[in-house]
């Protein structure tokens, strides 16, 4: 349907008051207080490259909200507030869009404070969300750049075949599990898997100064990659899994997996090394550059 931009804002005003201390949708800007250090996303999810022209336009707003979450969840943080800008043609629903990304919000307690709509060619989606340290973790925020030499590679739960399965549409930020990781001191660093993990892990080694090694025969391998293809790659490169990627302290692994409360299982899939550079185990365990590469968005 057009896109009615005055009915629009007044449907989401209505269904979206203000938290008590704060100002909302309606103004010119959203304001907040904050309590703390604050840290701040914004992610951006385009037709043609994150999602096909058929796709339910609830599924894409709820896919916009839930992987601007993962960025909330990659740093341990908890959900303040969020803002959206719609750029949104004629031919796309705008009040199914902002349905399915508002309750993909609400289902994480994070208000939708403002934003902007507008008419255009193709549709894009843009979530900017903010959230704070969570006081069970003393307010601490996990970087990048935390990890140390010697630090295990662990993943939470199954990675591949988002893609193929259509899974891409519905990422399950893991808020709760990050916060959980906040906690403990021996996790040195965290980020989320949204370009597949031989992409991923070596961003996370670069930006904590070190290489990586990974071990492509103990990933995790989700059960929608089919048997008949290369399991270990498409769980590898697939990308668009938005599980846990952390860097934690050697010796505290086994305390790491018994005290693990969620769901999700965890998999020690490398290391980082003191030397630059990323790394993979071959099936004879030598040491090999890592050549395969994660996913890329196209258009189509």
């Amino acid at each position: 349907m057009p896109l009615d931009e005055a009915s629009l804002i007044r449907a989401l005003t209505a269904a979206h008051p203000a938290p008590p201390g704060t100002l909302g949708i309606g103004d010119d800007c959203c304001v907040w207080t904050p309590k703390g250090p604050t840290c701040l996303s914004v992610d951006a999810i385009a037709e043609g490259r994150h999602f096909t022209a058929d796709a339910d336009p609830r599924l894409v707003g709820r896919k916009a909200a839930a992987a601007a979450l993962s960025d909330l969840a990659a740093m341990g943080a908890v959900p303040v507030g969020a803002a959206v800008s719609l750029s949104c043609p004629g031919r796309w629903d705008a009040a199914a869009i902002m349905a399915g990304l508002s309750a993909e919000l609400a289902r994480h307690a994070c208000p939708l404070l403002g934003g902007d709509t507008t008419g255009a060619d193709s549709l894009v989606v843009s979530v900017t969300v903010w959230g704070e340290g969570d006081p069970a973790a003393q307010g601490r925020l996990l970087r990048r750049d935390g990890g140390k030499p010697g630090d295990l590679l662990v993943v939470s739960g199954t990675l591949g075949g988002s893609l193929r399965s259509g899974r891409h549409l519905t990422p399950e930020p893991r808020l709760a599990e990050g916060r959980w990781l906040a906690r403990h001191g021996f996790v040195h660093a965290l980020m989320d898997l949204s370009d597949g993990l031989a992409a991923d892990a070596p961003k996370l080694a670069e930006a904590s100064g070190c290489g990586c090694l990974l071990l492509p025969e103990q990933v995790p391998v989700h059960d929608d990659v089919p048997q008949i293809s290369d399991t270990v790659t498409s769980a590898m490169c697939d990308g668009e899994d938005y599980e846990l990627l952390v860097a934690v302290e050697a010796s505290q692994w086994p305390t790491l997996q018994l005290a693990w409360p969620f769901d999700e299982p965890l998999s020690v899939i490398g290391w980082l090394l003191p030397e630059a550079g990323a790394w993979m185990e071959d099936r004879q365990q030598r040491r090999v550059p890592l050549v395969m590469r994660g996913y890329e968005h196209r258009d189509g």
